[in-house]
């Protein structure tokens, strides 16, 4: 069925445990036989018990044997499912929880930009953790109730006659039960994931804008919204409740069907002349035999749900990639060679063709790019156009433009987080040789807002093989040094949600401590004093200056004084490199560029798409 297929996603992670999955089947077929024969031999000792005869009693003592047997043999298979059948299950979900966390961090940050926080949350924990469930319960138990079906109605047909499968409709009927409901279960899941998917956004968004909330008197309007959210959820799971309760309705029917039509039988057979004594045995056999059936249909009662969540989780990982894929060198690409970064000349010149672009960088910080097109997911027109920029080694540079020219877009390209078309070449390196995280070690990107995690300045500057002389020459350089030593602890002081007790400036400099650690040869910042005042701007120029000292410095900024304080300004327009030079310069040659900065004018890039940066 369709509404099934999305949990095929799943059938490749059981084949590679086939071993363990055969093995949880085959103990779930032991653990229904065993329930089977438990039932089926009381109700015989039982009669044995009060026929006459030391031969009866006999027979009798042995079905008690028997039927002590049967329960240790179902103990021992109840206590192994349910052990090994979480192991699978365990296996399996660790795997697809890494394999979300991977296209998590793939896509992210441009990718994840188009989905909410809530959604993603619900796919990386909730969805995969609705799986285990399919994993542990459903795949195993339903293939084990219909073999263990099988084994019983063989058998019962060989000892009582053909008569026997009639009973055969209504085990699958009761399988077919739940299957029939699969659609609205699935609709439903949905509605509910939804629903739990939007409390979640609603709280977390919440969350973090406490302060805004509480200022603007808004804490009522707030919990009324959750309390919103809040009953869509139990409606959703009423409807639940409600299909789960009719489903289960037409099981009981059909057991009761059952055992009326096998209680007429027998009665009809003794009535005829059969042995009596067998009657018992007969029916509860015949109810009996219905129990591995109704563990199926009671596995298959969340299907549905859990095909919508297999499907959720399945479109995450299908994702499209947005960043450069990591490449193989194609036989016979022609390289061009090492290239003169400067940016005073015209075509750079080949520093020596042929050479590894792998090979030890000669000019480490220098950047040549050529033609860079770049363009957002789902966005029709390119953020970035045929791009031509060239840094010589520990140039610096400040990137300027309107919002939306498509500064950040460069930023992103240069650290190799979003997809381009054309040639960047960083240290002498073609990038489209390397490993993204290769480049990523070279190029370092300082974002605008740095995220602080509630854990100790240690912990927060990302360098846990680090030694303390080390991390605190970073502080030193970034100029945050004298305020860690200042903290109760130090180094170990942990610090609060998202740095909610440090300030802008302060966070600022933290983000440039962790860029240093990894002493890149180039260095990226995104509107490094954006949200500064200017005596916090100040003191971040400070540290700038000591940072960049023998490395190449990208800043994108909007402010004067940043500019000034670098060599030359990359003017971006519209997409594309407008112009270059000095501060001073550009302003008094370029109208366009004397506007932006002055603010006397609004680009109509500022009007394009929100996805241009």
């Amino acid at each position: 069925m369709s509404a099934l297929r999305p949990l095929g996603m799943l059938l490749p992670h059981l084949r590679r445990r086939r071993g363990l999955f055969l093995g949880v089947v085959a103990v779930v077929i032991v653990g229904m036989l065993a329930a089977v024969a438990v039932s089926v031999l009381s109700v015989s000792a039982a009669s044995s018990l009060v026929t006459a005869g030391d031969p009866a009693r006999a027979a009798a003592i042995a079905l008690v044997a028997a039927v002590v047997a049967s329960v240790v043999v179902a103990g021992l298979a109840a206590w192994s499912e349910q052990w090994f059948a979480h192991v699978l299950a365990y296996r399996v979900i660790d795997a697809l929880r890494l394999d979300v966390h991977r296209t998590i961090a793939r896509l992210a940050p441009v990718g994840l930009a188009r989905r909410r926080t809530g959604d993603t949350v619900a796919a990386a924990m909730g969805d995969v953790e609705a799986l285990e469930w399919f994993a542990a319960h459903t795949v195993a138990q339903v293939t084990a109730g219909v073999l263990a079906c099988a084994v019983i109605d063989t058998t019962a047909a060989v000892l009582f006659g053909p008569v026997w499968l009639l009973l055969v409709p209504a085990q699958v009927a009761l399988v077919l039960i739940p299957l029939s409901f699969v659609r609205r279960a699935g609709r439903q899941g949905e509605e509910l994931r939804a629903a739990l998917a939007r409390v979640s956004a609603r709280v977390l968004a919440a969350r973090s804008a406490a302060r805004d909330v509480v200022l603007l008197g808004r804490v009522d309007a707030e919990a009324r919204a959750v309390a919103d959210e809040t009953g869509a959820v139990q409606r959703a799971r009423r409807g639940l409740a409600l299909r789960a309760g009719v489903e289960q309705a037409c099981t009981d029917a059909m057991t009761v069907a059952v055992l009326l039509t096998t209680l007429l039988l027998v009665g009809s057979a003794v009535a005829g002349g059969a042995d009596a004594a067998i009657a018992p045995t007969l029916v509860v056999l015949a109810a009996a035999s219905l129990g591995p059936a109704a563990i199926a249909a009671g596995a298959l009662a969340r299907v549905g749900e859990t095909a919508q969540a297999a499907r959720r989780v399945d479109t995450v990982l299908r994702a499209p990639d947005v960043r450069p894929v990591d490449p193989v060198m194609r036989e016979g690409a022609h390289d061009p060679g090492p290239v003169d970064p400067s940016p005073h000349d015209g075509d750079p010149t080949p520093l020596g063709a042929g050479a590894d672009p792998r090979a030890g960088a000669r000019h480490p910080g220098s950047i040549d790019a050529r033609a860079l097109t770049a363009a957002y997911p789902g966005v029709g027109s390119a953020a970035l156009v045929d791009a031509d920029v060239r840094v010589a080694p520990g140039e610096h540079i400040a990137v300027v433009g309107p919002s939306g020219a498509g500064k950040t877009t460069l930023a992103l390209v240069l650290t190799r987080l979003l997809a381009s078309r054309g040639t960047l070449r960083i240290d002498d390196v073609d990038t489209a040789a390397e490993a993204g995280a290769d480049t990523r070690s070279r190029v370092v990107l300082v974002p605008q807002q740095p995220h602080v995690f509630r854990a100790s300045v240690r912990d927060n500057l990302l360098a846990p093989d680090a030694d303390d002389p080390t991390l605190w020459d970073a502080l030193e350089r970034a100029r945050l040094a004298a305020h860690v030593r200042r903290l109760p602890d130090g180094l170990d002081t942990l610090l609060a949600e998202r740095g909610a007790t440090w300030s802008g400036g302060e966070r600022q400099r933290l983000g440039l401590a962790r860029a240093l650690l990894r002493e890149p040869s180039v260095l990226v910042l995104d509107e490094p004093t954006a949200s500064l005042d200017t005596a916090t701007e100040a003191e971040f120029l400070a540290a700038l200056s000591l940072a960049r000292a023998g490395r190449t410095t990208i800043a994108i900024t909007h402010r004067p004084t940043l500019m000034r304080a670098m060599d030359r300004v990359l003017f971006v327009d519209g997409g594309r490199v407008a112009d270059t030079g000095p501060h001073d310069e550009l302003r008094a040659r370029s109208p366009r560029y004397r506007a932006v900065v002055d603010g006397a004018s609004q680009s109509p890039s500022a009007h394009s798409d929100p996805e241009r940066r």
